[in-house]
């Protein structure tokens, strides 16, 4: 059984599109600082939140099932 690229790229968008519908928010971390304060070391982390866009959720899923409809496509039978 060989693969298409076409299928692999359908089920990666879906899958991506389907976790940023369900997880919309990704943390990240920013910046990670030592400071001392009255003779103890404290480790300060900033942490970034990046809020998935509905919309890119969704258009990922479209596009997703878009390639795998394609992949289902015979080159070989063109209409002429």
């Amino acid at each position: 059984m060989r693969f298409n690229s076409l299928v692999i790229f359908g089920v990666l968008f879906a899958v991506l599109g389907i976790a940023g519908l369900v997880h919309p928010d990704v943390v990240m971390p920013a910046k990670k600082q030592t400071l001392e304060i009255a003779g103890r070391e404290v480790i300060m982390e900033t942490r970034r939140v990046v809020t998935i866009p509905t919309v890119l959720g969704v258009l990922l899923i479209v596009a997703g099932g878009a390639a795998l409809f394609l992949s289902q496509i015979d080159p070989n039978k063109r209409r002429k």
